[in-house]
């Protein structure tokens, strides 16, 4: 008897597994979506500016930066403050 009920859940472990990998396979389409809606990178809310440091070091500002003042840089995570040489 014991061994009718692991067969019976091995059996239904692997008709899950199959259906969820159908289910997961069959929504696929070649690009992002967020609720049914294609996300594509033109549609992006940012843009970003890369600026070099002296020292060759890389920063990502908004597409606005302003000089003399606090701009976020979003490689470091901090506030910085952008000077014209």
């Amino acid at each position: 008897m014991e061994t009718l009920k692991l067969y019976i859940m091995k059996i239904l472990v692997r008709v899950t597994i199959y259906l969820l990998t159908i289910l997961m396979l069959s929504s696929c389409n070649n690009g992002w979506s967020v609720g049914n809606i294609d996300v594509h990178a033109e549609d992006s809310m940012y843009t970003f500016v890369e600026v070099m440091d002296q020292d060759s070091t890389a920063h990502f500002y908004s597409d606005h930066i302003r000089f003399n003042t606090d701009n976020w840089c979003f490689v470091h995570s901090q506030w910085e403050v952008v000077r014209k040489k």
